[in-house]
């Protein structure tokens, strides 16, 4: 998962502009425009699609990102306090691999939050990754079985119009069966 966050960032993406919901089940996005064609992969038994948005002054990109993991009955029946536990582990579970690949890594504490109805975390963190200054922000919240985390980031050291679109879109998600 951490070498796709990478190369989502770092290569440019020649794809024209998507305006428009996507799907990945449970959750709708309304993907902002000027963000490229999805790129979907499998890895580590989760389905990870990425969106980039072209920067016009570097060769990186504005990455917003779906995480999509099932753990099956182990997460079937928790309560919404049970959920909004585990969001909170899961994400920083997941901002940790952010970390193990930058240097001066520093991060918000966890924002509780409710996005479509779940329970959720939110944090923000920075961090240098080959000598850049880099921003992320990640979210995380559990729907039925699945694992969600959102993450967006880019180049600098508060987020840019572009990871603001991510963000925006991340806050309106729809949520489709919630098992």
């Amino acid at each position: 998962m951490n070498k796709i966050l990478a190369i989502f960032v770092l290569v440019i993406v020649n794809a024209s502009a998507l305006a428009g919901d996507f799907t990945l089940d449970p959750v709708t996005l309304s993907i902002p425009s000027g963000f490229g064609a999805p790129i979907q992969q499998q890895q580590y038994g989760a389905t990870i699609v990425g969106f980039s948005k072209p920067r016009t002054d570097s060769r990186a990109n504005t990455l917003l990102q779906i995480s999509l993991y099932d753990f099956g009955p182990q997460l079937a029946g928790l309560k919404d306090s049970e959920r909004a536990t585990a969001a909170v582990k899961y994400l920083l579970d997941f901002v940790g691999g952010v970390e193990r690949r930058r240097a001066n890594f520093k991060r918000t504490e966890p924002t509780p939050l409710i996005l479509s109805g779940a329970p959720a975390a939110k944090l923000q963190w920075t961090g240098l990754l080959e000598g850049s200054e880099t921003v992320g922000v990640m979210y995380c919240f559990i729907v039925g079985t699945k694992v969600i985390s959102f993450h967006t980031q880019d180049l600098g050291s508060s987020p840019t119009a572009a990871m603001n679109e991510a963000i925006s879109a991340f806050e309106a998600v729809k949520l489709g069966k919630k098992d």
